[in-house]
């Protein structure tokens, strides 16, 4: 217990980490035992996900930043640390044009190659038996949730990415460890691992978990959370109408309400 104690007193950044570790397995696994009980189905139950999804993936960043009960934005973690770069100071104009530009270069090089890999996918696909081979197509969904969902995944991986950064005196290693965390998270979410099986979801998991890796470079390179919600709402707006299904997809387990 003095070693925890110790622990806790010269890096509690980790434990937030790690209890935000702990509380997403514990939720998504949850949900799914609830989900295969048929426990989700009704509005007041998806209302009620969709809070705690907007708790846990804005909600404990603010509170690290120094939301209730501490002073805001004078926490464990500051306001750069998750790269929420303001006007003036350090970063000015020309920065700012140096990072959305860095941004737009990878973004564009993202696309590229994203969209190569998609294209080939389905071109493969399309020669085979659909029973073996089904087409790499993303479900229909609105802009809007589309948008929300880049806010929560982007906030939600910067903190991780702050947090180790400051734990660790490193940024480079706080940026990649916190990436590594983050596909931690997603391999041990029973939903995430089914949808790989599932062709109306595969895409959706591939885009995203290629997205990451695509926020963390460049984040390594600006330090500008910012252009990185920029730069992943873009591609994951313009990935998504490009191979989304035309038809509509009627609810189910796939459609199911996740965490």
């Amino acid at each position: 217990m003095d070693r925890l104690t110790l622990i806790y007193s010269s890096s509690p950044l980790l434990f937030w980490v790690l209890g935000s570790i702990f509380v997403y397995v514990l939720a998504t696994n949850a949900l799914w035992l609830a989900r295969s009980l048929d426990l989700v189905r009704s509005t007041p139950s998806r209302w009620l996900v969709e809070v705690g999804r907007f708790l846990f993936f804005l909600g404990v960043p603010y509170l690290a930043l120094g939301g209730w009960p501490r002073s805001s934005f004078q926490g464990l973690l500051g306001l750069e640390d998750l790269g929420l770069a303001g006007f003036g100071g350090r970063w000015t104009v020309s920065r700012w044009l140096d990072a959305v530009g860095t941004g737009v270069a990878l973004g564009v090089i993202a696309f590229v190659i994203l969209y190569l890999a998609w294209a080939n996918a389905n071109r493969k696909n399309n020669g085979s038996q659909p029973s073996c081979a089904p087409r790499l197509r993303f479900a229909p969904r609105p802009w809007w949730a589309l948008l929300v969902e880049v806010i929560y995944q982007e906030v939600h991986w910067a903190f991780y990415r702050g947090a180790l950064a400051v734990t660790l005196g490193d940024f480079y290693a706080g940026v990649f460890w916190g990436l590594g965390l983050v596909y931690l998270e997603w391999a041990a979410n029973p939903t995430w691992r089914r949808d790989w099986r599932l062709e109306g979801e595969a895409a959706g998991r591939w885009l995203r978990a290629a997205l990451a890796l695509v926020s963390a470079s460049i984040f390594f390179l600006t330090r500008n959370l910012w252009v990185c919600l920029g730069i992943h709402a873009m591609l994951e707006l313009a990935l998504w109408r490009l191979g989304r299904e035309r038809v509509t997809v009627p609810d189910g387990p796939s459609q199911a309400v996740e965490f």
